[in-house]
């Protein structure tokens, strides 16, 4: 699957941009969770989650369950041994 960026956001409808909003703040939902959240009727979401499936930025398990998946920057790994560690131990 196609990782998602900030930017990519830019090219998507408000309908898609509310669905990718909606599996960030709570991943692996099913079609009907989505369209309960988002208040988008089933019949139009379906065509809607098609489309982005079918252009790989969304994905969906065995369980008909949908997710995104974010491009970001990796986190730094912190040092063990702080300034404040440094100083005191």
């Amino acid at each position: 699957m196609a990782m998602l960026s900030p930017l990519d956001l830019l090219t998507v409808t408000n309908t898609e941009q509310d669905v990718i909003r909606c599996l960030i703040r709570k991943p692996q939902l099913t079609l009907q969770e989505i369209a309960g959240l988002t208040r988008i009727p089933v019949d139009e979401l379906e065509g809607v989650v098609y489309k982005m499936v079918k252009e790989s930025r969304l994905n969906i398990d065995s369980d008909r369950k949908y997710q995104v998946q974010m491009q970001g920057k990796p986190k730094p790994k912190r040092s063990s041994v702080g300034l404040l560690d440094t100083l005191f131990n």
